[in-house]
């Protein structure tokens, strides 16, 4: 990319004068300083990390040049960023599938690392999730009369994003298991 190029596409967007005087190594230089602070901070969805830098006020053509460049060498890789953020909301937080996408989404990654990385939870996984979940909610419940600890475990088991058979079949279990 020519320096012409970027000068006259920033002098259009109003950002001449931060530019006028860089040349594009040293713009690039900057991304990619910036980039790197930004990476060593946590994992970021690409267009996340995009956002970030063009609210710096630094060049589209250069951020989306160095980002490829980044991508290519796997420094930002959403798909293994969506696999991690997906086994940590499983494991950590024992959260449904449709929360988890509606999470990734939301930070910015695509839809297609969104759902190859959601591969792996299938309604048994989110049932044997539910279930541990109830098991342990439910005890500390026991003090409630049994309709409303099975009302309060249904909503909470809700509000994690399981649909309504795996939350019903989850109480049922943990009201088992406790009789």
């Amino acid at each position: 990319m020519d320096i012409e190029q970027i000068l006259k596409e920033a002098a259009e967007s109003g950002n001449v004068s931060k530019y006028s005087l860089k040349s594009v190594d040293s713009l690039e230089e900057e991304v990619r300083q910036a980039l790197l602070k930004m990476i060593a901070r946590g994992g970021k969805s690409s267009s996340a990390l995009r956002t970030a830098l063009i609210a710096k006020e630094f060049p589209r053509e250069i951020v989306d040049q160095v980002i490829t460049r980044f991508i290519e060498v796997s420094l930002i890789d959403d798909f293994a960023l969506a696999r991690d953020l997906v086994e940590l909301a499983v494991t950590r937080k024992a959260k449904a599938k449709s929360v988890i996408a509606r999470e990734l989404a939301e930070k910015g990654l695509p839809r297609e690392a969104i759902d190859a990385a959601l591969t792996d939870i299938d309604q048994d996984s989110e049932l044997e999730a539910a279930k541990s979940i109830a098991e342990k909610r439910m005890r500390q419940l026991l003090k409630l009369e049994p309709d409303v600890r099975q009302r309060r475990l249904a909503g909470f088991l809700s509000r994690k994003g399981y649909s309504s058979p795996v939350v019903w079949a989850a109480v049922r279990y943990a009201t088992e298991q406790l009789t």
